[in-house]
């Protein structure tokens, strides 16, 4: 079973060959959704797991970036780390959120509908 649990993409990969390039293929189920199920199987399975690599990666390195803050915070008085998270809310909302025109702020919000 571990060999499979290690595998299974191969197989899945050997499964979707045939269909990905013309074997099979109907109205129903045309090429382009056998491709978008190859790019599952490589994204999430593995011994591939292009996606979890990827996230790995990426929280080792803001765990790097915030190690010293981490370090730090638990010592400050709770007053400070509200105001800390307070801040952080509030500068997710302007510069990630505002950019793609979303807001959590109800005075931003459009309730006319």
């Amino acid at each position: 079973m571990n060999h499979i649990r290690k595998y299974i993409g191969l197989y899945l990969t050997v499964l979707l060959l045939p269909f990905m390039f013309g074997y099979g293929v109907s109205e129903e189920h045309p090429i382009w959704v056998w491709w978008i199920a190859f790019g599952l199987v490589i994204l999430k399975t593995p011994p591939y797991s292009i996606s979890d690599r990827f996230w790995g990666a990426y929280t080792r390195l803001i765990e790097w970036v915030l190690r010293p803050l981490l370090k730090s915070v638990p010592k400050w008085p709770w007053w400070v780390r509200a105001i800390l998270a307070l801040g952080l809310l509030y500068f997710m909302e302007e510069i990630f959120l505002a950019s793609f025109g979303y807001t959590m702020l109800p005075w931003r919000m459009d309730f006319s509908g």
